[in-house]
């Protein structure tokens, strides 16, 4: 469902967005993307995205991972629920506060991996890493124990 830009930057304003998070696992390493957009533009993260009304989490699982990263992935399970609050910078209209449910999610063949136009650059981890955000790491550290 599209919501035009002028609509959700209002909601953004008001309420927290429901997000997916997919730890998406091949070969023991888990894929980040880095982000072109705000917020935390330029970090790796997580492919993902908000979960639309009457879409179920695993639901919302699967597109993303499709739409974000043209691979198809199986749901395995909610890793972990982590939440994020991004204060407005120059290249924001507001705040942004966002629930994130962490997705386990698995693929069988990267060779379909083809990032969409919000991400410039991925990457395959296979730990927590001091660089990357808490809510990155956090997932990580219970999926890489």
């Amino acid at each position: 469902m599209f919501i035009p830009e002028i609509e959700y930057n209002l909601i953004l304003q008001k309420i927290p967005i429901l997000c997916v998070d997919l730890l998406i696992i091949s070969e023991k390493k888990c894929l980040l993307l880095k982000r072109d957009n705000e917020p935390v533009k330029g970090q790796y993260w997580f492919p993902g995205g908000r979960v639309n009304k009457l879409e179920s989490i695993e639901n919302a699982s699967i597109r993303k991972a499709k739409e974000e990263t043209n691979l198809v992935c199986d749901f395995i399970k909610i890793l972990t629920i982590e939440e994020t609050v991004f204060k407005k910078n120059e290249n924001m209209l507001t705040d942004i506060h966002t629930v994130n449910i962490c997705c386990l999610m698995s693929t069988i063949d990267i060779c379909l991996l083809k990032i969409d136009k919000l991400h410039n650059n991925y990457k395959w981890v296979d730990k927590p890493d001091v660089n990357l955000h808490k809510s990155v790491n956090n997932p990580l550290s219970l999926f890489f124990k």
